[in-house]
């Protein structure tokens, strides 16, 4: 309870004394005017600064990506020719059996 009091007392409303706009005031205009700065983000030279590594991943992304699509492809032709080898070995076959057949 006695913590209860004190913080009531502490945080009682009372008036200030009669100087104290003065005192602010005299307070205010000694204090050094500081310019606001911008936010990290904001900065021009930050700002430069993303716009590349964006520019560099968009480009590096693009690389990867057309190596991506020329892989892709190499597998798909590969994939062709091993079916074409194939089809062309059983039309090889049935020609040879037809030949053999007629030499018989």
């Amino acid at each position: 309870m006695n913590l209860d009091d004190e913080l009531r007392s502490a945080l009682r409303r009372r008036e200030p004394s009669p100087d104290f706009t003065a005192r602010v005031l005299a307070r205010v205009s000694m204090a050094p005017v500081m310019a606001a700065q911008r936010p990290w983000f904001s900065r021009p030279a930050t700002r430069w600064v993303a716009a590349m590594a964006a520019t560099l991943l968009l480009a590096a992304g693009t690389l990867e990506y057309r190596h991506y699509q020329g892989e892709r492809a190499k597998s798909q032709v590969l994939l062709a020719m091993h079916i074409a080898a194939r089809k062309l070995n059983r039309a090889q076959k049935k020609v040879q059996m037809i030949t053999h057949r007629s030499n018989s």
